[in-house]
Parts: structure tokens; sequence; C-alpha cells
């Protein structure tokens, strides 16, 4: 079913999702997977997702790989995950794989939401919408 683009259309342009994803292949399926219905925006590491919120207008979710104690953007992370609470933009983070502790600490960091990898992408997309407030009708339109 096609997502009702009346619904995620915000001023006569769709949603816009930023993408912080390091691994260049799971960013650019999720770029040709979400862009059927949203305008999608992507960058490598926490840092330049705060370099993008400095310069564009707020995307309506970000969409987040973990980065642990161990990553060297675990700084850039934290700082991205405040100024998102900040500015109420919902954080969906994608955790390696069934590592609940991840999704634990994402969780407390202030993520709206987390999934493990890898994912259903039907799933990833209503989280997505879910985190960003659309009704449950308005859901399921477009999303396979």
């Amino acid at each position: 079913m096609p997502v009702n683009e009346a619904d995620l259309k915000k001023n006569n342009r769709m949603e816009t999702i930023l993408i912080v994803e390091h691994s260049y292949m799971m960013r650019l399926f999720l770029i040709n997977y979400l862009s059927k219905n949203f305008d999608v925006n992507a960058v490598e590491t926490p840092t330049e997702a705060l370099e993008y919120l400095e310069k564009n207008l707020r995307p309506a979710a970000i969409l987040s790989n973990f980065h642990s104690n161990a990553s060297r953007e675990r700084e850039g992370f934290q700082q991205m995950i405040a100024t998102l609470e900040q500015n109420n933009i919902p954080l969906i983070v994608l955790t390696d794989q069934d590592k609940s502790d991840q999704r634990i600490e994402a969780l407390k960091l202030g993520a709206k939401d987390t999934m493990s990898k890898p994912f259903n992408p039907v799933e990833m997309q209503l989280r997505l919408m879910t985190a960003m407030g659309f009704k449950q009708k308005d859901k399921m339109k477009r999303v396979a």
C-alpha cells in the first residue's frame, strides 16, 4: 500500500529524513527505499549531521546507526542526540545484530526508538512515521 502523499507533505513538500550511516551500502539502500515517500538526505557521521542541522532546514526525523563508547564519533553522536532533543526531532537508532545493550543505551541517551540490523524495511518506515506523529490510519499507503 502506498503512503498517502498528502499526509506526508508539509507546505507542499514531502517530509525530510536525515540518514546518519557509516556504511555506504546501507546509506544507499536507505536513500533508495525511503525516497519513495520522503525527501531524503544522508551523511556518514554524527559530526556531519550536526553540520547539516546548522546549515539546513530541520528534518522531520533522523535515522542513525549506533556509535559505541569505542567509536571515534561517540562524542558527535551524543552531541547530535542532545541537539535533536532540544529541537524535538525524533531519532531512530539502528543497532548491530540484536544487541539489546546498544538498544537500551540508545534509548537512555534519548533515541525515540531503536531497531536491530538486519531489519524489515517496512517496519523501519512505519517506526519512522510513528516517531513523526503520523496517525495509524495514514501510515500504510506506500511502504513496500
